[in-house]
């Protein structure tokens, strides 16, 4: 053996045209919005959790599941993407299966848990007894019809409410080498016809499946005539249940539209938009002008805050006629259009290569008088509106002065309620900044932010473990919440007991995936050598005993 060999030679270099592309850098701010997004989706899967008033989806078309799909597009490219190009086409789609196969029996997995937890929950008395847990998530059918639901199940024919995530990204996953080979054959044209030619035939299908319900008016008679000229796309509407004719509540062949958007980013397909004011301000514009047709609290149907004297009857009329270009289901071109100026200012606003994310934020101050006066004011106007933030907990305490605040003051109608919370609400964020002086406001932009943002990329870097968590963790929280009211702070705690649980799960999940038990073997005692006579009595042919030697290790 040469010495060279002996100590452990070097690769050789590579033969001419092998070398491979580098794989591109995680970017830390994919990981960051991603993690905020896991946080917002557990807050919308608790049931009748008030902190869902709050969260970006009350305020426009887009909500977190836009967040989560398009940061997975961006994240698939720099996992999968880089493979098709440095490994070849057939590993790539190896690696493709293998997540496929790892997604799927989380699928499985998580909700086959789910009904075990509700029927627990159910069985045991563990909530209220005025809720039937096993109709939150809609799982009655394993129980009353086990063999069809479970067969559904497996096909993913049957996808309840609450579990319809991960089937949309199986689907989408297995797009992906179709898309690679869009992209070999005609560049980013061939993509782009492909993704949008998907959206629009998906779309046309949601126009044809909604034709044909007979409560459907939102683009009149002549439309939905139209739209039932496509019905024939009808198999773009993948079977929800294997008993009727529900339908996937995300539609994957609409939603790739989001999912390839980032997806192309991360290739490196999309250029990254240039950081400009006037489009930052574009943006800007379009976020606030959906807030009108966006902010649930303008809906009659469902209460009716919005002052007449606004015109909220005029804007619910705008809504429902609009209603295909917000469809959930499909992806509506509003709902896409309202992400992606979300995402620019997103983009924004975390700076040239995410630097904030690394620095935090800086801010002039203010004279100490002018905060003073801030203040003041902003401590005003949290005590007036303090009967219409609190209604459920001054009803439950006292309801003589719940009816005297409502009916009897006249400061502000009681359907007006929405409007004082959201001023309530500002008045005391104000009011807090206000008081924690120059020193602590300097503090939590800059070093406070800092360290929250290594946990929230954690929480996004383990999106699928930390996601599967979520849903029975909602469910839990939310049978706590029947049992200790949904006052402020039984909500809080449930609430802030789910982000620390997520962050846990995020934490251990890191962990796990490293396998540290892999890694260079630890240093172990010396060992001891002993003889041990074998069993039945073995003999030498000389006539004595043959020993053999056991190694035993640790003294």
């Amino acid at each position: 053996m040469s010495a060279s060999t002996a100590a452990g030679s070097a690769p050789s270099p590579a033969a001419p045209g092998t070398a491979s592309r580098a794989k591109k850098p995680r970017d830390q701010r994919l990981d960051f919005y991603r993690g905020i997004a896991m946080l917002i989706i557990l807050i919308a899967h608790i049931p009748i959790n008030q902190w869902t008033l709050w969260i970006p989806a009350r305020f426009g078309f887009s909500d977190a599941t836009e967040i989560f799909v398009f940061c997975s597009g961006f994240a698939s490219a720099l996992a999968f993407g880089t493979v098709f190009l440095n490994k070849g086409f057939h590993l790539g789609l190896g690696r493709i299966a293998y997540r496929i196969w790892q997604v799927y029996w989380c699928h499985v997995g998580i909700l086959l848990f789910c009904a075990a937890l509700v029927f627990a929950i159910q069985n045991n008395g563990w909530g209220s007894a005025e809720v039937n847990y096993l109709t939150r998530p809609y799982l009655v059918p394993i129980f009353d019809n086990t063999g069809v639901t479970i067969g559904g199940l497996l096909t993913l024919t049957y996808v309840p409410g609450l579990f319809d995530i991960l089937p949309m990204y199986l689907v989408i996953l297995a797009l992906i080498p179709v898309v690679i080979l869009a992209y070999r054959a005609a560049g980013r044209l061939g993509v782009a016809v492909l993704v949008i030619g998907l959206w629009v035939l998906a779309t046309l299908a949601g126009l044809g499946r909604q034709a044909g319900e007979e409560d459907w008016t939102g683009l009149g008679a002549m439309v939905a005539e139209a739209a039932s000229m496509v019905v024939w796309l009808d198999w773009l509407n993948l079977p929800s249940r294997p008993w009727d004719v529900g339908t996937w509540f995300f539609n994957p062949f609409a939603w790739q539209l989001v999912f390839f958007t980032g997806f192309a980013f991360g290739m490196g397909w999309i250029p990254a938009p240039p950081r400009s004011r006037p489009l930052m301000w574009i943006a800007l514009g379009v976020v606030l002008a959906s807030v009108p047709l966006a902010w649930h609290k303008i809906y009659p149907y469902l209460t009716g805050y919005w002052p007449r004297a606004l015109g909220g009857e005029f804007l619910w009329d705008i809504r429902q006629a609009l209603e295909p270009f917000y469809w959930k289901t499909w992806q509506g071109l509003f709902r896409f259009l309202h992400f992606l100026a979300l995402a620019y200012l997103a983009w924004y606003v975390a700076g040239p290569a995410g630097e904030r994310l690394n620095r935090g934020f800086t801010a002039a101050e203010r004279p100490a008088a002018q905060w003073k006066k801030i203040g003041m004011g902003a401590a005003a106007v949290a005590v007036v509106t303090i009967p219409y933030a609190y209604v459920e907990e001054i009803r439950a305490l006292l309801p003589a002065l719940d009816r005297f605040f409502l009916s009897t003051v006249p400061l502000v109608h009681a359907r007006w309620i929405g409007l004082l919370q959201i001023a309530h609400l500002v008045a005391l964020l104000t009011l807090a900044w206000a008081a924690l002086g120059p020193a602590r406001r300097a503090w939590v932009l800059a070093d406070g932010f800092c360290r929250v943002v290594p946990v929230l990329r954690k929480i996004g870097t383990q999106s699928l473990a930390v996601f599967v968590v979520s849903i029975p963790l909602a469910i839990a929280l939310g049978a706590f919440l029947d049992v200790w009211g949904r006052e402020m702070l039984p909500t809080a705690i449930a609430n802030l007991t789910g982000f620390a649980i997520l962050t846990g799960v995020a934490y251990g999940a890191a962990w796990f995936r490293k396998q540290p038990w892999r890694g260079e073997a630890t240093k172990m005692a010396p060992s001891r050598v002993e003889t041990v006579a074998s069993s039945p009595v073995e003999r030498s042919p000389g006539g004595g005993q043959s020993g053999r030697s056991v190694v035993v290790s640790g003294a």
